[in-house]
Formats: structure tokens, C-alpha cells, sequence
């Protein structure tokens, strides 16, 4: 996670490290847990967009890339990242079977509703 970290630090510029690459042979076994859904509300999010499909995933991520950037300029709360994509993901019209100019114009939709949703926050 160092190098994640240092890139988000960092970010748009990228410092030179020293860090050495992860050898998964010399790390030996891994252990993975469920991750708590409660906590990680983007994910669930996510799981749940993957599987009611359609136009799902495109609503997500189009809402999540304007909270992100909201929150990168300080705009709108970490935690409050969720509540825009959900709030988006329950507005905008689900298409159980996109067109490629379904998937654009659900874009655009998506991310018009999560700049007014952001704004409206701000007040």
C-alpha cells in the first residue's frame, strides 16, 4: 500500500521511491476476510450495480467520478461520497439493456445529477 499511497500523496506528480517491487513467491500464503458492506458503502454500491445491471455500473461510475472530484477540491465530504452515487443511482431512469447512445446519454445524466446533488449539499 506504500506505493498507492505515495501516488495519492503525490498526486498528479510522481516521486521518485525506493520501494521494492511485491514478490508474491516471497510473501508466502495470503489471507483474505469479507469485507464489512456497512462500512464500504462504495462497494456495496458497486456489487449491487454489477448485478442489476444494465446502465447500473455506468450511473456509478460517471457519479463517482464527479464526488471523488468534488472531494478533491474540497468540495464535498469523504463520507458523503456514497450518499451522491446512491442518490444518483435511485434518479436516473434504469435501462435493463443500454445502447452504446443509452450508455452516453446516462453519463451526462449521471453526472449533471451529481454536480446539483453536490451543490445543493454546499447550501
Amino acid at each position: 500500500m506504500k506505493i498507492p499511497i505515495q501516488y495519492a500523496l503525490s498526486y498528479p506528480n510522481r516521486l521518485d521511491s525506493n520501494y521494492q517491487e511485491l514478490d508474491l513467491i516471497k510473501t508466502g500464503s495470503l489471507t483474505f476476510e469479507s469485507s464489512d458492506m456497512k462500512i464500504f458503502r462504495n462497494l456495496a454500491l458497486a456489487f449491487e450495480a454489477m448485478k442489476k445491471g444494465g446502465n447500473s455500473p455506468c450511473i456509478l461510475n460517471a457519479a463517482n467520478d464527479i464526488a471523488v472530484d468534488a472531494f478533491l477540491k474540497n468540495k464535498l465530504g469523504f463520507i458523503e461520497i456514497p450518499d451522491v452515487i446512491e442518490k444518483c443511482i435511485n434518479k436516473i431512469d434504469f435501462i435493463k439493456n443500454p445502447s452504446l447512445s443509452d450508455l452516453i446519454k446516462t453519463d451526462e445524466k449521471a453526472r449533471e445529477a451529481a454536480k446539483i446533488i453536490i451543490e445543493k449539499n454546499k447550501k
